[in-house]
């Protein structure tokens, strides 16, 4: 074998060997890519489970009491959105023992089951139940009925606010959840509006 075919080869055999250590490289750099963000994700973890545990030990809640519709479990079950009659809407004012107590504000329909103690039959606030009684969330008049309507004309600009501050806070509420809509009848414009209530209560909480 001749001097030029030995060096070829001796070359040839140097530069499989650089090659290989550069693959080997490569397959390190890889794996230790990898190994960095599974450390930093075991990390995150453990620092997530221990906030969540201390959490619980000071305040009993998983998110150091904050509290909102994107803390409360049930707004992550899928679920169908139901249209609803006034008829149908008024079986859920929780006199019917199983079914979930309901109120609309709006046109928005709510499961408010977890505030029984404020909806729930006997409770100061169980007129609130089973309908769409939005005019009575803006002018706070519990003890007229004509009040207990989704008619809304002739109310002042801070009673509308009040409104759209009710609703806001049960669209994000931990403890309620949005299950529909229902859909109401239009208002007769000719119909007498309802006149000013005297003996307006506070609304719930």
């Amino acid at each position: 074998m001749g001097t030029g075919e030995l060096r070829q080869r001796g070359q040839r055999t140097d530069s499989g060997r650089q090659s290989g250590a550069r693959e080997a490289a490569g397959v390190d750099a890889r794996s230790g890519h990898r190994t960095w963000w599974r450390n930093v994700a075991r990390i995150a973890a453990t620092l997530v489970c221990l906030s969540v545990c201390l959490s619980y030990l000071i305040t009993e809640t998983a998110l150091w009491g904050h509290q909102s519709k994107w803390t409360n479990w049930r707004n992550y079950v899928p679920r169908r959105q139901r249209v609803f009659t006034p008829v149908e809407l008024r079986q859920y004012d929780g006199t019917s023992p199983g079914l979930p107590i309901l109120l609309a504000i709006e046109g928005d329909v709510y499961d408010v089951t977890l505030g029984s103690g404020f909806y729930g039959p006997g409770s100061p606030y169980s007129l609130f139940a089973g309908r769409d009684a939005t005019r009575a969330f803006g002018t706070n008049c519990l003890s007229r009925k004509d009040h207990l309507t989704h008619d809304t004309r002739g109310l002042t600009q801070g009673e509308l606010a009040g409104i759209k501050g009710w609703h806001a806070l049960f669209d994000n509420h931990q403890r309620y959840v949005k299950v529909g809509v229902v859909r109401l009848d239009p208002i007769d414009p000719g119909a007498p509006i309802p006149p000013p209530c005297d003996g307006a209560q506070p609304k719930p909480h």
